[in-house]
C-alpha cells in the first residue's frame, strides 16, 4: 500500500482550493508519504448535519461521515476538506478536527477535517488577501494531519499549537517543530 494522503472535497467548494492545497502538502510531507491526491468524489452534506440555530455544521458528524465514506478502502490518511462553518460539542467553533488512531490502526484510518470558511479575511469583514487564506489553509491541514499521526497539541513554536483564534494561526509556523518533526518520524518509520 502506498504512503498517500487523500484530500476529501465535502458539499461544495472551489475545486482550485484543494488543488493549491495539494500542491502545498506535498513537499512538506514528502519525507513521510509517497503522494497527496485530491479525491475525485464528493461528499454531500445533509440537513442533518447542520444546526439552523447557529448556522453551522456539526463536525463530529461530518467526520464521521468521513470515516464511513473511507471506511474499507485502505487509505494511509484522508483530510476532509469543506468551506462551510463547523463546530463541536463543547467549542463555538472549529478549525479542524481529527481522529487520532489507535496504535494497531496507526497504518491506516488516519482521518481529519478542515473547514477554510473562517479562514477567509472575508469572513470578518476585512479585504481578501488570497496569500494569507491559502497559508492558513495549509497550516490547518497540515495541523490536523499532524493528530492523525498521534500528535498531540505542543507548546514549542510549531504547528502544533492549539489555535483558538484566527491569531493563533497566524503565529504558529507552518511547520513542526524539531521536537515533533522527530516523533513524527518515529512513527512514520513504525508503520512502514
Amino acid at each position: 500500500m502506498e504512503n498517500i494522503i487523500y484530500i476529501q472535497k465535502i458539499g461544495e467548494i472551489d475545486q482550485a482550493a484543494l488543488i493549491k492545497l495539494k500542491k502545498n502538502l506535498n513537499p512538506l510531507f514528502k519525507e513521510f508519504i509517497d503522494k497527496v491526491k485530491v479525491s475525485p468524489d464528493t461528499i454531500t452534506l445533509e440537513d442533518s448535519d447542520y444546526h439552523k440555530s447557529r448556522r453551522q455544521y456539526n463536525a463530529s458528524s461530518i467526520i464521521r461521515k468521513l470515516i464511513k465514506h473511507v471506511n474499507n478502502k485502505e487509505y494511509f490518511r484522508t483530510l476532509g476538506v469543506m468551506d462551510n462553518d463547523i463546530y463541536t460539542r463543547k467549542l463555538n467553533f472549529v478549525f479542524g478536527i481529527a481522529i487520532v488512531p489507535k496504535p494497531q490502526f496507526m497504518k491506516s484510518e488516519g482521518v481529519a477535517l478542515i473547514s477554510i470558511t473562517r479562514l477567509r479575511e472575508t469572513f470578518y469583514r476585512r479585504e481578501d488577501d488570497e496569500t494569507l487564506f491559502d497559508l492558513r489553509v495549509l497550516k490547518e491541514a497540515i495541523h490536523e494531519l499532524g493528530h492523525t499521526f498521534g500528535l498531540r497539541h505542543c507548546d514549542n513554536h510549531c504547528i502544533m499549537q492549539f489555535s483558538n483564534h484566527l491569531a493563533d494561526t497566524d503565529k504558529k509556523p507552518p511547520e513542526f517543530c524539531e521536537s515533533c518533526q522527530k516523533e513524527l518520524k518515529l512513527i512514520i518509520n513504525t508503520i512502514k
